[in-house]
């Protein structure tokens, strides 16, 4: 049998977010490049069955905090029963367990360690003594922010692979009754949406007053949120205050390709964003999108070449680039058109999957 090269992956989150998805698409793409992937998590853990219906092998650890003996010593068995090359972790508790079970390991493999988002720019010390090789990062902004972290460490962007066929294969699905219902009744409606965790930083709140605004120039815009999270109860208090009760439809959506496909423009307002990913799915649809100048939203959108990118988070900014794109809707066909383009490219799972490997095999 050929002899194949083996990577870990680490992840001890009970629930199922991008990351982990990420992660899971990750394996299956390096499994096709002849890599054996292996994933080490919690037994009651979404993720362990996740992967199971893929066929992709797990190992199951307890992972309870940072410095857990017996994950440490479960994974030096894993490691020197499969003798992988690399192994990739994405939390700070992963990290550790992973570090100190290989700390006195000769030889040891690559530890590659992910960073999905960043909190201080403060270097972190206690992590800076660990055995990291490089970190991972989706964003060029990102890769900026943790280099201040680990000045001592090799930090690379990766951008992150969207299944953009699996985009095209679902957005002709069903959408849910009470949706379909409001769409049916706004026939002639400009369909706005946002995608993503309810949350203060995603800008809901700048969204709501200029689509408010909005209104009193013009009737046929409606507004789709979806998504869940902690700020549901604050956005709906807002809606009612601002008498939107009939302009907004909210909820969870999965899949939310068929949402997008039905929308006339993306709403990305964020104030903080490693880098989004809801705009690159839409962009890679074909449907325009109109984002703020934040973080790492640059990287995926060029003002006036394949979106409009607004500067600023006050609602008269976002008004007036939401009637511009209403009011020029044939040239964002053509800005969305172009962006499709580079998305698909940029954004591909070859491309990521081409990325991973480099930092696995430098």
């Amino acid at each position: 049998m050929k002899n194949q090269a083996t990577v870990l992956f680490l992840e001890s989150s009970k629930n199922m977010g991008g990351q982990e998805w990420q992660l899971l698409q990750q394996m299956q793409a390096l499994q096709e490049h002849d890599y054996r992937c292996i994933l080490l998590c919690r037994p009651e853990s979404r993720i362990i069955g996740e992967a199971s219906s893929r066929g992709l092998p797990t190992v199951a650890l307890p992972f309870r905090n940072s410095a857990h003996l017996p994950t440490i010593a479960g994974i030096r068995r894993t490691i020197r029963q499969y003798r992988p090359s690399a192994c990739i972790c994405h939390s700070g508790h992963d990290s550790n367990n992973l570090s100190l079970a290989v700390l006195w390991m000769r030889p040891r493999p690559k530890i590659i360690r992910s960073r999905t988002y960043y909190v201080t720019e403060k270097k972190k010390t206690f992590q800076s003594l660990l055995p990291v090789d490089i970190v991972m990062v989706p964003s060029r902004f990102m890769q900026q922010r943790i280099q201040q972290q680990y000045p001592d460490r090799p930090v690379q962007t990766v951008y992150p692979g969207i299944d953009f066929s699996r985009l095209d294969s679902q957005k002709n699905d069903g959408l849910p009754n009470s949706l379909e219902n409001w769409l049916s009744q706004r026939p002639d409606h400009h369909i706005l949406i946002q995608v993503g965790m309810l949350r203060t930083e995603k800008g809901h709140s700048t969204a709501l007053h200029a689509i408010a605004g909005l209104l009193r120039q013009r009737q046929d815009i409606s507004y789709i949120i979806a998504g869940t999270g902690e700020n549901h109860t604050s956005i709906t208090q807002e809606i009612n205050r601002l008498g939107l009760q009939e302009r907004i439809w909210m909820g969870e959506l999965k899949p939310v390709a068929p949402a997008l496909q039905r929308a006339s423009l993306l709403l990305m307002p964020s104030s903080k964003e490693p880098l989004g990913m809801a705009q690159i799915e839409a962009l890679g649809l074909g449907i325009p999108v109109i984002v703020s100048n934040a973080d790492g939203i640059p990287e995926t959108v060029q003002h006036q070449q394949t979106g409009l990118v607004v500067d600023g988070y006050d609602p008269d900014s976002w008004q007036q680039a939401i009637l511009y794109a209403l009011e020029h809707y044939p040239l964002m066909q053509q800005y969305a058109a172009e962006g499709q383009k580079t998305v698909r490219q940029k954004f591909s799972i070859a491309a990521n999957t081409e990325q991973l490997i480099r930092l696995i095999t430098s």
